[in-house]
């Protein structure tokens, strides 16, 4: 799909769902995503990164009668153990194949192959063409895979010490030390239930109106704008990581200290890898990534709660809209 370009009517917001047929913005279904021993590299024009990014299916045991006998409850509970091992040694694994298929591109990037370090490294200037090198699938790869890899040694740790009951380990420490390879659909929702309440907080504290509306997707833009950036106050550059997940709270204790050493260059570089995805898909166009993907850009770009209570075809539909919406906006502000 065409994103918007200057002087073309601007879609309307995603709250208005009853007015525009959602149809025309859908994807085809998801493939059931399945464990497998090879990761394909996306072609350049490909904008969707590897399932193997992406958690597997999680297929848990049937449930069973609350009047089953204590040895058949006992099997089941050794049963879902050993599923969630199975899922979490799978998800180490495809951390593993997905760095390894990631190492060419690495190489033309010029990042080192042996430290993990997540794309981009200059600023926006100088970074154009060498990321213009790479298409969308290719750059989510490199930077999913560094982000993993940086999570892989101490999940492996718990996985190791703790077998079966990992499950009741993880919930501790979150998507902290979790690869998103790793990650069990309720502790996905829990995350994205927690970054909304999170976003709302900094927002509010910023003075920014919390319904998904324009306003909203204005303020939100600015903050990963880099002259802003470079100017804000420190207050005002934790609420900026907070709304994007970069810090667990806007108040955070020695926040203001670390604001200018610690949070400044970390919104500095999200800021800069935002600009290389939104560059990337403006090219390729809304319509030729899966929902997953669209979900994934359209969090990672404050907009967590877009589609609200919808879920299935109405979510899609809705969260098409606002990152189309947001490429738009961005890319006006970007030639003003």
């Amino acid at each position: 799909m065409a994103c918007i370009r200057r002087g073309q009517r601007a879609l309307p917001s995603p709250l208005n769902a009853s007015r525009i047929p959602i149809a025309r913005y859908l994807s085809t279904t998801p493939q059931p995503n399945k464990p497998t021993d090879t990761v394909t590299i996306p072609s350049k024009t490909d904008l969707n990164a590897p399932i193997s990014t992406l958690p597997i299916d999680l297929v848990t045991p049937p449930p069973i009668a609350p009047s089953a006998a204590l040895a058949d409850k006992l099997k089941r509970y050794v049963e879902f153990g050993r599923t969630y091992l199975t899922f979490y040694k799978t998800g180490l694994k495809n951390v593993y194949r997905n760095y390894r298929a990631s190492l060419p591109l690495r190489a033309q990037l010029g990042l080192p192959a042996y430290l993990p370090v997540s794309p981009p490294r200059e600023s926006n200037a100088s970074q154009q063409s060498k990321y213009s090198q790479l298409g969308r699938g290719q750059f989510q790869l490199v930077c999913r895979s560094a982000r993993d890899v940086r999570r892989m040694i101490p999940f492996t740790l718990i996985l190791i010490v703790c077998g079966e009951f990992t499950p009741l380990i993880v919930p501790i420490f979150g998507s902290a030390i979790t690869p998103a390879t790793c990650r069990v659909p309720s502790q996905v929702e829990k995350e994205r239930i927690a970054s909304s309440k999170r976003k709302v907080a900094a927002l509010r504290a910023a003075g920014v109106p919390v319904s998904v509306d324009a306003e909203q997707m204005g303020a939100l833009a600015g903050f990963v704008d880099l002259d802003w950036v470079a100017k804000a106050q420190a207050a005002d550059v934790l609420r900026a990581c907070a709304v994007f997940g970069l810090v667990k709270s806007h108040e955070k204790v020695g926040g203001a200290v670390l604001a200018g050493l610690v949070y400044r260059p970390r919104l500095a570089r999200y800021a800069e890898y935002l600009a290389v995805d939104d560059g990337m898909i403006r090219a390729g166009g809304v319509a030729g990534m899966s929902a997953t993907e669209v979900r994934i850009a359209v969090e990672e770009r404050g907009g967590v709660d877009v589609s609200g209570a919808f879920d299935g075809k109405q979510a899609e539909g809705l969260e098409r809209r606002w990152l189309q919406q947001w490429l738009a906006l961005r890319e006006k502000k970007s030639v003003q």
